[in-house]
């Protein structure tokens, strides 16, 4: 009920707009497995738990939904410091990959766009200069360097975790291929 709120709520504030309606018939998918028409009303149920739950989500943040993305730090940290467009963006790259991990609520946005910038200098060997953590224009946290090793190390496990997940996508995918190849040719077999 919390999940599908905070999802009801992040598409308020976010750019991709959903109504009540369809998030409340994806949480009915959920919570029926799959089928909500095996018990009549539960989308408008949905609706109603949705919007009570929003209150109380809303409330938890003290209604303070300005969301501050790491993006507009690593511009203004490579615009201070001169680093090329190219690692910007792929320091925003890393920030894209991971919002799909709970990095971005693990650390402060200005200590996750430190990290990536960090990680995409390191990644096309750009020398990197100290002095990033001591920026004039963004207030970073007083232990920013330690954060921002500890938040590189939590993207890399993410990546390694993706990796050992497309790895075993691949494995299941190469294995129902190569089943679909003997059923054919068993199937031909029989037909000569």
């Amino acid at each position: 009920e919390i999940a599908g709120a905070c999802v009801l709520l992040a598409s308020k504030v976010e750019e991709h707009r959903r109504g009540l309606k369809e998030i409340s018939k994806a949480c009915a998918m959920v919570a029926m497995k799959g089928n909500p028409q095996s018990e009549p009303g539960v989308v408008e149920k949905w609706q109603r738990l949705l919007k009570n739950r929003e209150i109380l989500v809303l409330e938890s943040c003290c209604f303070d939904l300005d969301i501050t993305h790491p993006y507009m730090y690593i511009d203004t940290l490579a615009m201070e410091y001169g680093i090329p467009v190219f690692i910007a963006k792929s320091a925003m790259a890393h920030v894209n990959d991971s919002m799909r991990s709970p990095i971005c609520l693990l650390y402060k946005p200005e200590v996750v766009a430190v990290a990536a910038l960090y990680f995409a200098m390191s990644i096309h060997k750009w020398s990197f200069s100290e002095c990033i953590f001591d920026s004039r224009l963004v207030k970073l946290p007083a232990n920013a360097r330690r954060e921002a090793e500890a938040c590189i190390v939590d993207i890399l496990d993410f990546y390694s975790s993706e990796a050992k997940t497309e790895k075993e996508v691949f494995k299941q995918q190469q294995q129902r291929l190569q089943q679909q190849q003997q059923q054919q040719k068993a199937r031909k077999a029989l037909l000569h």
